[in-house]
């Protein structure tokens, strides 16, 4: 009983320290309106610093990130609008396509709709973005192991990108169905992402850079709840079984991410993220005070021999180490993320056996501005499937790993869309003459599906071409994917050609 106190007194005044310090460290601002990932504003803004040197960074590590916008003040109520979307895609042989939130795997045709206002009172912020989908979910070939015909129109509304809470300073706390992009990846990220669609949870979190005498932090700690839903199809046979293991139940998600700037290196961050995740029955095994139950990510060690009773809890574990370094003068970028399912027994294994149950990306970028022109190259990797390491020590594929807890929200991977247990290989080129409206890009990538697991190797070649139009308030984008499926379903010799073409309008007043 001592113990419980103890701890809940200690979180108390965690929060009241946190809070303090967003006060005390910053000038107090009014800062408004998240961006929402994936938007047109969050690329734009990324992009952007690449070529500006004399503004202060964010890391796009931790998302969603802040804006300044344009605000109708009434009565000490300010209220801004946010950026109406429109998406209608079309898939013509089999689903494909990833990063596209409350949208779901499905050949045919799928419309997503978005529109909300952005409140505030005080401290007090409200964000309401709720989010549509209809789609045809026409029927496709399919596998024993991949794709799913649920059959029937698809048709939801969810909370989509909403939020309520408070702000002091530097420092916001409340609740929110919003999804997440945590670590620096562009196409990728392993923890969390926009492929599902948001989900419901409670955050503490930085809601601007934090300055300190060594350097600046931002950071999310949040509570979450994750769902299946039967109504979605599943994109693979194991995500299915491990999320089904306990009918009618939810998992509950304890989960933070924190990244760190320098004050001696402009331009570069390093941070880190880590998920632990239980089936709702299962909250309690870890203890009854407040922090092993519903925080056990601030207490849990990195080591398995510091907590031996984590299988017997049912408790599965993600955790991942990044850095992105941002040179605006020469316009390069880096980045990577390194993560692990699977805790280590020492310091030991993380040197001699640091790939066994690893996860890692690793990207590069360059922007090129020509006297009338820029041209903006981007390079990227991902590799989920197993090492070597397995043939000693099998570690599961990423986000399936003990305790039967499969990674995802209503069916989908929270993390690396691009599928369970995949790589990809990505490069992007994008050009666009100043004082235009027009951008063009150009996409080449290759995915090697679950390529470790499987005799035949399921290959996908995508070549894309994506013209986009914006002036003042309006963006058009038109996406044509051509995707050369060698091998479908690990099938050998069955070999298929994919059309997804996607128009975007998005009608903003920032």
């Amino acid at each position: 009983m001592r113990s419980t106190k103890r701890n809940d007194i200690f979180l108390i005044r965690l929060i009241i320290v946190l809070l303090a310090a967003g006060v005390s460290l910053l000038p107090f601002q009014l800062q408004a309106q998240m961006l929402i990932v994936g938007s047109t504003e969050d690329d734009s803004l990324r992009m952007a610093q690449l070529s500006v040197s004399d503004k202060p960074l964010v890391s796009m590590a931790v998302r969603p990130v802040e804006l300044q916008p344009a605000v109708i003040s009434w009565k000490k109520v300010q209220i801004s609008a946010l950026p109406i979307t429109l998406i209608t895609q079309y898939n013509s042989h089999h689903p494909f396509g990833w990063n596209d939130g409350a949208m779901i795997p499905v050949k045919g045709v799928q419309t997503f709709f978005r529109a909300g206002v952005y409140m505030r009172y005080g401290i007090m912020e409200v964000q309401l973005a709720p989010e549509w989908v209809y789609a045809s979910n026409s029927r496709y070939d399919t596998s024993v192991n991949w794709g799913s015909n649920a059959g029937g129109v698809y048709n939801k509304i969810f909370p989509g990108q909403s939020a309520a809470g408070i702000r002091v300073g530097a420092v916001s706390m409340g609740v929110s169905t919003q999804n997440l992009w945590w670590g620096p990846g562009m196409r990728s990220s392993l923890l969390m992402s926009n492929n599902a669609p948001g989900f419901l949870h409670a955050y503490l979190r930085s809601n601007r850079p934090a300055k300190t005498p060594i350097g600046n932090f931002e950071w999310q700690l949040i509570g979450s709840r994750l769902d299946s839903d039967s109504t979605r199809p599943y994109e693979n046979r194991n995500l299915k079984l491990t999320t089904e293991s306990y009918p009618a139940t939810w998992r509950y998600q304890s989960a933070f991410v924190i990244s760190y700037q320098p004050k001696w290196i402009p331009g570069l961050f390093v941070g880190m993220t880590r998920s632990l995740q239980r089936y709702q029955k299962d909250i309690g095994l870890g203890g009854n005070n407040f922090l092993k139950k519903y925080v056990p990510v601030l207490t849990k060690a990195f080591q398995k021999k510091n907590e031996q009773s984590d299988d017997v809890e049912n408790t599965d574990q993600l955790a991942s180490f990044f850095f992105r370094w941002v040179m605006p003068k020469s316009g390069w970028e880096f980045y990577g993320e390194w993560g692990y399912n699977d805790y280590k027994q020492n310091v030991r294994d993380y040197m001699m056996d640091a790939s066994h149950s690893a996860a890692y990306i690793l990207g590069v970028s360059k922007l090129y501005n020509f006297s009338n022109k820029s041209v903006w190259v981007g390079v990227e990797t991902l590799k989920q499937s197993e090492t070597g390491s397995t043939l000693l020590r099998g570690a599961g594929n990423w986000y399936v790993h003990g305790g039967d807890n499969g990674y995802t929200h209503l069916n989908q991977i929270m993390g690396a869309g691009v599928g369970y247990g995949s790589d990809l290989q990505s490069i992007r080129i994008k050009y666009q003459k100043n004082n235009s409206p027009w951008t063009f890009q150009f996409n080449f990538e290759k995915i090697q599906r679950d390529p470790l697991n499987n005799l035949a190797k399921w290959t996908d070649l995508i070549w894309a071409a994506e013209p986009s139009f914006r002036n003042h308030y309006l963006n058009i984008k038109l996406s044509m994917n051509f995707v050369s499926s060698r091998n479908y379903t690990w099938v050998e010799g069955k070999n298929n050609l994919n059309l997804l073409s996607k128009l975007q309008i998005v009608y903003s007043l920032h």
